[in-house]
């Protein structure tokens, strides 16, 4: 890899831990309870130290998950809100639409500001497409077998399809494949902790979000 696309990583990675204290407050105001209603989600809150770290871990692991990701300002927005997914989704088998629908909002406008100053249409198209079949694709699931996927999931599922749509095809399919795996792998070690039980949930958007990003090194 070249040396600048390192230097440029190593950026994208230190400035998802600047900004991962905000993000961890986010965590606490997208989560369930009595505490998330006394100010609006985006609202800095006072964190812990044990989860500020966790989620600047996670946050600097997806950003530099992200950095071979094209294009690169899109990709760092979807670590860096994936982080806050994957936390809350952890902690409470939850996928909030309240900051989904910013964050694809967001990704969205990075990817319609690159095919303009790239004039590439095309790729932004594909992308918008990606995200519809795929999203069609999980929502029917979910209609059918509620189960087995939430909306929550839905709209993860459509986000990384339209991201991975502007790279191409093929990259959807992997990363749909990849999400699977990586479900599988996650069944897989509740299992082994002895968490199980009619109960237990196993947490979709962590292995849809790396899932994706491990499409991006492939």
């Amino acid at each position: 890899m070249p040396t600048h696309t390192w230097v440029t990583g190593v950026v994208l990675v230190v400035a998802a831990v600047v900004v991962s204290p905000l993000l961890a407050s986010w965590t606490i105001g997208l989560g369930p309870g009595p505490i998330t209603a006394t100010a609006p989600w985006w609202h800095p809150r006072r964190v812990d130290a044990h989860r500020l770290v966790i989620v600047a871990g996670v946050a600097a692991v997806l950003a530099a998950g992200g950095t071979r990701g094209d294009p690169l300002p899109a990709w760092w927005l979807f670590a860096v809100g994936g982080a806050v997914l994957c936390v809350i989704d952890v902690q409470h088998h939850l996928l909030p639409a309240r900051i989904l629908y910013p964050l694809a909002a967001t990704v969205l406008t990075a990817l319609a500001g690159t095919a303009a100053v790239t004039g590439e249409p095309d790729r932004l198209l594909r992308a918008i497409l990606a995200a519809a079949v795929v999203g069609g694709g999980w929502f029917a699931v979910a209609f059918l077998v509620p189960s087995a996927m939430g909306l929550g999931d839905v709209r993860v599922a459509a986000l990384t399809a339209g991201l991975l749509g502007w790279i191409g095809w093929s990259a959807v399919l992997t990363g749909q494949l990849s999400a699977l795996a990586l479900a599988v792998v996650t069944a897989g070690i509740i299992a082994a902790t002895g968490h199980v039980g009619r109960g237990v949930q196993v947490p979709m958007g962590p292995a849809l979000i790396a899932g994706a990003l491990a499409v991006t090194w492939l």
